[in-house]
């Protein structure tokens, strides 16, 4: 280790950032807060995708709506707020260790997918 310098290894860490080993699809239901169940800090997720649900002819979200993504359970600033004109929504970059959703108008059958690779 002592024949390497330190740039090698952040190099080398940032090629791995696009490699996946395992992916997870989930639905979250937006009629209140909910949480991606497959994100966990033992599993982090290297990349996720927040898109509406396939399936329908129309969009589960109204105009106007707001979600609110709450990334590695941070608050205030790490808070991430989209509509949905913003989706599909991708998060790259980061090791993302945990991922609530709400929604700013909710109701019933308010619902988004998440798409996330580890």
């Amino acid at each position: 280790m002592a024949n390497r310098g330190r740039h090698e290894f952040t190099v080398q860490e940032a090629v791995n950032m696009d490699s996946f080993v395992s992916w997870n699809y989930e639905e979250l239901d937006l009629s209140g807060t909910d949480t991606a169940t497959f994100i966990s800090v033992a599993d982090p997720a290297k990349k996720v995708v927040i898109y509406d649900k396939p399936g329908q002819t129309a969009s589960f979200l109204e105009e106007g709506d707001v979600l609110s993504l709450t990334i590695n359970g941070a608050s205030g600033s790490g808070v991430v707020k989209i509509d949905r004109e913003n989706l599909p929504f991708t998060i790259t970059g980061l090791m993302v260790t945990s991922l609530s959703v709400a929604n700013s108008a909710a109701s019933a059958g308010d619902a988004v997918s998440v798409l996330s690779f580890h």
